[in-house]
């Protein structure tokens, strides 16, 4: 008999209002720890202390979140707890909660306060180390809540950044579909139908949608979705591909012209489709998706480089990882 063991969220929660309900939630879902600590930013805290208040926490630590140097301070605070870590804030904080509780073998919830990419629900942990962001295998979740009132204050250009890591998960399959085909690299059927699917559930909103609740439902769930289906590859093969290497490329070898990772994978998806892969229907879809979700507007804000740039990065992307794209078929 052949069969998988899949590790899945054992508490998914989405609602309005919830942030101080935390510790209902954790009950009804029969979650049960001697402790909770909560680790935020204190300007999170200053915002919604009045909710958060209304559960119990055995102790609340702040953080500046990002920094792989902070983990060396947060992990004194809580090594010694038996306790259940409660992650708030943005991609950030839970990226370094994720990395210390995974040092720490520790479980930990997951309450984002901002959709701007998968950390809500991955296994990878993106931290700067001397200026540069570096990628760090972690444990995932025991849950996320999702709390759409706090979703709904979140700026603009991270919302869009959320859409914009979450649609190139359609670049990831693709270059996944071409490696089996040109290397006869194994792949999982499942994962890359999960990717996909995960992006397409955010094709058909509009700019006019960005703070609904049926939007930012479905941009959780749709990164929910992507984080189970990397859980299910084995690695970040259904959601990383050309794409993610351009963008890591620049956040290694040219720091200080990066911005958020989901305006950078948006802005290389694009590049590709129009300079590499030359699909001409594929690339008018993601034309029309940019314009209508806001996408192209905040990737011309926000990002510093040009059409003809995509070239001049492909040698520094293919030294991020041993990963065969479509970026290996450019004759350089």
């Amino acid at each position: 008999m052949y069969y998988n063991n899949i590790q899945t969220p054992v508490l998914i929660k989405t609602g309005k209002n919830i942030l101080n309900d935390l510790d209902s939630i954790l009950a009804s879902a029969h979650l049960y720890f001697p402790h909770k600590i909560l680790v935020t930013q204190e300007n999170l805290y200053e915002t919604y202390h009045e909710k958060l208040d209304g559960n119990h926490f055995d102790n609340v630590i702040f953080c500046r979140g990002g920094e792989f140097a902070e983990a060396s301070e947060l992990i004194p605070q809580v090594q010694d707890a038996d306790a259940v870590l409660i992650a708030f804030g943005g991609g950030s904080v839970l990226d370094i909660v994720k990395y210390v509780a995974s040092r720490l073998n520790m479980a930990f919830i997951t309450v984002p306060s901002a959709l701007s990419n998968d950390a809500i629900y991955s296994s990878v942990a993106r931290l700067t180390v001397n200026r540069k962001k570096k990628s760090f295998n972690v444990q995932l979740p025991l849950g996320v809540i999702l709390d759409l009132a706090v979703l709904k204050t979140a700026p603009r250009a991270l919302l869009l950044a959320g859409a914009g890591d979450l649609i190139t998960n359609i670049s990831a399959v693709e270059d996944w579909t071409l490696a089996t085909e040109i290397n006869g690299e194994t792949s999982n059927g499942l994962a890359m139908m999960l990717s996909k699917q995960a992006a397409l559930s955010i094709w058909n909103f509009s700019a006019n949608d960005l703070y609904t609740d049926n939007f930012l439902s479905a941009l959780g769930h749709g990164l929910l979705t992507s984080g189970l289906s990397m859980n299910i590859a084995g690695s970040t093969r259904a959601c990383s591909g050309s794409e993610h290497m351009i963008s890591h490329a620049i956040d290694e070898y040219f720091p200080d012209k990066a911005t958020m990772h989901g305006l950078q994978v948006a802005w290389a998806f694009r590049e590709i489709e129009r300079q590499i892969r030359k699909n001409d229907d594929m690339l008018e879809m993601v034309e029309e998706f940019y314009d209508r979700i806001g996408l192209t507007a905040v990737i011309s804000e926000y990002i510093p480089w040009k059409s003809e740039d995509l070239m001049m990065l492909i040698p520094y992307a293919l030294k991020i990882r041993k990963r065969f794209t479509v970026l290996n078929t450019v004759k350089l």
